[in-house]
């Protein structure tokens, strides 16, 4: 799709330049009847509707065939733009591309840096057609040498089209003229306290939205006499927080989920709480498509796939691959063994670590699952630590069924280290208090370790304090403020483009960016990236009378 040259101007801006009134188009009759769905397959997938792969020429004659081909590739999935090294890609939405540029009222024709502001004519299904085909926009102008010259033909060329007016529309579900609304989950089995932790955090951010802290309506009214800015501040709205509660057993959930939608259609997920499984609502957001931001789980088990939901972290999964690269760089010898409940949350990590740890070279690994829903016996631990003698151990277990781990009596002298999982360990201070093992239990976390930790959540800190908020739940209240700041970041620089595909770009590109990362050290996404913590510290606990945590390398990234 059409690329044009850098102009200097920031990506961002324009697409503000490029926004425009629609009018009225020709091209629009002939397609607006088809419902695009063969145009979604050569957009999103580079397939053609006879089942072949789509193919483009760019400079140098290199071919790009299939995927490679997809306009989504460089327009991305909203057809919003973007940029690509020192290009910029144009928006392609059918609403801007069947349009030409407009200056909106009360503005002067030229960019935020005193650029003009470009025009063009009207794209019809002819001159679209001799834009992909042969590189040539509606005046005459050659496309950019990065825009492929595709082999389409006039059926495939209306197929696009049609889905092309079906992108990046002005208003989504769950927006109004006046409100966006968003709903949190809160999944059976959550604590009473954690679930008014989150929702004081969401609320409380609500209010301070809505009521005029962030002084969007003085923006407003101030930006329309400031060239560039009515764009930046025209999509203020109202936000509008649902709660929805799960209660049963997970496979009743979907019904629930779309029983909740129906009711009230809602723009994105916010947060959310689970202890368990989370996959009816992770599937729920991929069959509607609904942005789902960040939700505090304790496992997700969706390392590899997904599009609507952003995750925090793969927990567990990637603990493991830190702990595979430490014991590797650590020059770890001798047996190790690791276990964990035989249940979904204790066997994906452990199946993570061996295969992690097959990369770094050859490991005896010996695995001992626990029965589900079994107590762990005093007897199970005597005989592995009195019989088995292990070097290394590993405990991919939660704190019920650490409570009898014997942490009273001295560790095995031929033990080198005992290492759990701060993902699944929430309460590690009772380790704390084990003076036989403090010279060889290890934290695998990706959490910023103390003290830093204070001076890192020292802003929501303040934040808390100035809304009478107790801080009840650390690691749960940053969680919600940060999926709940990136939400209000992302849509702030939207301008009326309530399209989710849009919002899920702007996310990606936004987290890094953030000035809070809750309680990791660093988060960061790319194109298609859905787990944001892409590693992990291993800490100790120091042995000078205060019994902190410390920390015991660098930041690890398998």
């Amino acid at each position: 799709m059409p690329h044009i040259n850098a102009s200097g101007l920031p990506s961002v801006w324009l697409l503000l330049a490029m926004l425009a009134v629609p009018v009225a188009n020709p091209a629009r009759a002939v397609v607006a009847g088809d419902a695009g769905s063969e145009g979604k397959r050569i957009y999103r997938e580079g397939m053609l509707p006879s089942g072949q792969p789509l193919r483009g020429i760019v400079r140098n004659g290199a071919v790009l065939s299939g995927a490679a081909a997809a306009c989504a590739g460089c327009h991305r999935r909203s057809g919003l733009g973007g940029g690509e090294g020192q290009n910029a890609v144009r928006p392609i939405a059918g609403r801007l591309l069947f349009a030409s540029a407009q200056v909106l009222p009360g503005q002067r024709p030229v960019g935020p840096y005193g650029g003009a502001v470009e025009t063009r004519p009207v794209y019809t299904l002819h001159t679209l057609a001799r834009a992909l085909r042969e590189g040539v926009d509606p005046a005459g102008r050659k496309l950019d040498a990065l825009m492929p010259r595709f082999e389409l033909n006039d059926d495939d060329v209306r197929q696009l089209a049609a889905y092309l007016w079906q992108l990046a529309p002005n208003t989504a579900p769950g927006v109004t003229a006046g409100e966006i609304h968003f709903a949190t989950v809160i999944a059976p089995g959550v604590a009473p306290a954690q679930q008014q932790a989150m929702l004081g955090v969401l609320q409380a951010f609500f209010d301070g939205k809505n009521g005029g802290t962030r002084q969007e309506q003085r923006r407003r009214e101030v930006g329309r006499n400031v060239t560039g800015s009515e764009q930046m501040y025209r999509a203020y709205r109202k936000w509008q927080l649902h709660t929805w509660r799960l209660t049963g057993p997970p496979e009743s959930w979907a019904a629930q989920l779309e029983d909740r939608y129906r009711e009230q259609p809602v723009f994105a997920l916010l947060s959310g709480a689970g202890t368990g499984d989370w996959q009816p609502v992770h599937e729920f957001c991929e069959r509607n498509e609904i942005p789902c931001l960040f939700p505090s789980i304790g496992f997700s088990g969706l390392a590899h796939s997904g599009y609507a939901t952003f995750y925090f972290s793969r927990g567990a999964e990637l603990e493991a691959g830190v702990l595979a690269k430490h014991l590797a760089d650590s020059g770890a010898t001798g047996n190790i063994v690791q276990v964990f409940r035989d249940e979904a949350a204790g066997r994906a990590p452990a199946l993570a670590l061996r295969a992690a740890l097959r990369q770094h070279g050859e490991y005896a690994v010996a695995d001992r699952p626990l029965p589900a829903g079994e107590p762990v016996s005093a007897a199970f631990w005597g005989r592995l630590l009195d019989t088995e003698r292990p070097q290394t151990l590993i405990l991919w277990l939660n704190d019920a069924d650490l409570a009898d781990f014997p942490l009273q009596r001295a560790a095995p002298p031929e033990m080198n280290s005992l290492y759990v999982s701060a993902s699944l360990v929430a309460q590690t201070g009772r380790l704390q208090q084990a003076d036989g093992w403090m010279d060889k239990l290890r934290i695998v976390d990706q959490s910023e370790p103390a003290p830093r930790r204070a001076q890192h959540l020292a802003r929501m800190n303040v934040w808390l304090r100035a809304r009478n908020i107790p801080l009840a739940d650390e690691r749960l209240q940053a969680n919600a403020f940060f999926a709940a700041s990136i939400a209000g970041d992302a849509l702030a620089h939207m301008d009326e483009n309530f399209s989710r595909d849009y919002f899920i770009e702007r996310v990606e590109h936004m987290t890094e960016q953030s000035l809070f990362h809750s309680v990791y050290p660093r988060l960061s996404l790319g194109p298609g990236q859905r787990f944001a913590s892409k590693g992990g510290y291993v800490t100790g606990f120091a042995q000078d009378g205060v019994r902190g945590t410390a920390q015991r390398g660098d930041w690890i990234v398998p």
